[in-house]
């Protein structure tokens, strides 16, 4: 029975220093494993970000042509405008601003048109600079 258990002993000591041996040789193998999936998923992210970068380009081009389109808009209504625009429109415009200012509240001041087409003249008069006194 002595000889069964050291022999068992023998046994199981060789099977754990082989097992032992596949582990440290499995190691290395392990981290050039884990490096490599490292930068597989570095190499996923940044086409990740590429194209997400990318949508963001097209959302601001989009943005752009609507900036544009509506810039064209605006100038469409402006030339349909001027076209109809006449000088009797504007002093009628202006007659009723004038009405609605003078049947307000708050407001005191009444323009009398004197311009050319009945349009008030509105000018800002510059207070005379005094001349400073010089200390002595």
């Amino acid at each position: 029975m002595g000889k069964s258990l050291a022999r068992g002993f023998w046994v199981v000591a060789i099977g754990g220093l082989m097992v032992l041996g596949l582990v440290l040789w499995g190691g290395p193998v392990y981290g050039r494993y884990q490096t490599r999936a490292n930068e597989a998923n570095k190499i996923q992210v940044n086409e990740l970000l590429i194209q997400q970068t990318e949508q963001l380009v097209q959302v601001e081009r989009q943005k752009a042509q609507i900036r544009i389109v509506d810039a064209e808009g605006i100038a469409k209504s402006q030339q349909i405008i001027n076209a109809t625009l006449t000088d009797r429109y504007l002093q009628h415009e202006a007659i009723q601003a004038q009405e609605q200012m003078a049947n307000s509240p708050n407001h005191t001041t009444i323009y009398i048109p004197s311009g050319n087409n009945g349009i008030p003249l509105v000018k800002t008069v510059d207070e005379p600079v005094q001349p400073q006194e010089k200390s002595k």
